[in-house]
């Protein structure tokens, strides 16, 4: 089968039509075609970039596309059939693992946030890539975060989400501030926080949601022994969405953190949740971090909607990085 699917590849590549397909033929003859956006993607018009253009580039393109299926695939067989108990099916899906509409709270990949706040004059960077399917919608989306620690008690960051998925651009940008009035040991204490979402996405192109909002949260973290545990209460004060009033809604996530790896990682654990049908009103998720220099961390994470108003499934993976 695997010889018989190279067979249409390479002979599909030579014979394949230069016409139109079904798309852009409808859009040319209704008047649209023009307003369509350009997207750069790796094998873009069945083609790789770094070849001429002509039949032996779109059998590579081709070529490229079935080993990724096929490696996929079998290593998903391999990993179900080792175990057909269901914690086995969370941990491959885990392994494939390197939310669009909440801001991101605490070190990559938890939203719930822990009670520290950045030393002061210090810096915290992070970068996260996520691809987040809701029904059977696909976004998938880059965010970018810093923060700067101006108070030994107070921090304050920037969030910037860009959509990389059709339609791309930039997304509504957060602004976070947070105080951390009670500390108990180096990981125990409790800490106010106040983020502000504001409307510059375009809502009419599907970026951003049209409304600016308001988070208050207050967090709580306790050891357990070695483990970190995590809670968070908050409030979310909506705006007007695309033209229509929603109400406001509380949210809660509680977060456990584990030390592994002989104290250079963790795994990771959360569930989230809030009152209303958006954004996401029930999910967990399971990660890891792992240090690989100073200050500088790796992680990845799978969340799971944990009923069907929430998201289906979203996977990503970035880097913490203090300076």
């Amino acid at each position: 089968m695997f010889l018989i699917t190279i067979l249409i590849v390479v002979l599909a590549a030579f014979f394949a039509s230069t016409n139109p397909d079904g798309l852009d033929f409808i859009s040319e003859k209704l008047g649209f075609s023009s307003k369509g956006i350009q997207q750069n993607a790796p094998l873009a018009g069945y083609k790789l970039a770094f070849f001429p253009n002509g039949g032996f580039s779109t059998f590579l393109a081709g070529l490229a596309g079935v080993l990724i299926i096929l490696v996929l695939f079998c290593l998903t067989i391999y990993l179900l059939k080792k175990d057909n108990n269901k914690s086995n099916k969370v941990a491959c899906f885990l392994l494939f693992s390197i939310f669009a509409a909440m801001p991101v709270f605490a070190a990559r990949p938890l939203f719930t946030d822990d009670f520290s706040t950045v030393p002061q004059g210090a810096h915290e960077l992070e970068v996260g890539y996520y691809s987040t399917q809701y029904q059977v919608l696909l976004s998938n989306y880059v965010n970018f975060i810093i923060k700067r620690g101006f108070l030994p008690n107070f921090d304050f960051g920037v969030e910037i989400p860009y959509t990389t998925s059709y339609p791309a651009g930039l997304n509504d940008i957060y602004l976070h501030a947070k105080y951390r009035f009670w500390k108990v040991g180096e990981n125990e204490g409790a800490t106010f926080r106040i983020n502000y979402k504001f409307n510059n996405g375009n809502v009419l192109r599907g970026l951003g949601s049209g409304d600016s909002d308001y988070w208050l949260a207050l967090i709580y973290s306790k050891m357990l022994g070695r483990t970190k545990t995590h809670l968070n209460v908050g409030y979310v004060n909506v705006g007007i969405h695309a033209g229509l009033p929603l109400d406001d809604y509380l949210f809660c996530s509680f977060a456990l953190e584990h030390p592994v790896w002989g104290e250079k990682g963790e795994v990771v654990a959360e569930y989230v949740a809030n009152n209303t049908i958006v954004p996401n009103p029930s999910f967990i998720q399971l990660g890891a971090r792992y240090l690989i220099a100073n200050g500088l961390k790796l992680d990845a994470g799978y969340s799971f909607g944990w009923n069907d108003n929430s998201i289906k499934n979203n996977v990503t993976a970035g880097l913490h990085w203090e300076f």
